[in-house]
């Protein structure tokens, strides 16, 4: 369980890791303010720890009894179980969020998916053992 955690924070670090790339490369730092990151941070961990406990957790265990394969884990968990999310931003893209906004988002869940498919691999989840 410790190392499943310890995968959630690499996670939520590669995601905000983006999150301050993409506020301070997107505008040559205009838009880089800590009221800025706070609000994307705070909504990014919020989703993404709902995601892992909700979707990637779930997915990847189910995609163990299907595949022992290490590479698949982090394409599945960052590219397919995120789908409905980049869909969602897609829609949103003009009514509620503009499209920078949306594909940093988009950027930033892909990333913390696949930290966390890497990291429930490498902890040796993928071997069929138990939780």
């Amino acid at each position: 369980m410790v190392k499943l955690f310890l995968a959630g924070v690499a996670a939520w670090i590669g995601g905000l890791g983006v999150i301050l790339a993409v506020l301070y490369f997107g505008n040559g730092g205009a838009d880089f303010t800590v009221t800025d990151f706070t609000g994307f941070g705070v909504l990014f961990v919020v989703v993404s720890t709902l995601l892992m406990l909700g979707v990637y957790l779930p997915g990847l265990l189910w995609l163990r009894r299907k595949s022992s394969k290490t590479l698949f884990f982090p394409l599945f968990s960052g590219v397919i179980l995120n789908l409905p999310i980049f869909i969602l931003l897609v829609i949103l893209i003009g009514r509620k969020v503009s499209a920078p906004e949306a594909v940093g988002f988009m950027l930033t869940f892909l990333v913390a998916g696949l930290v966390f498919g890497l990291g429930f691999a490498r902890a040796g989840y993928h071997e069929r053992q138990r939780l």
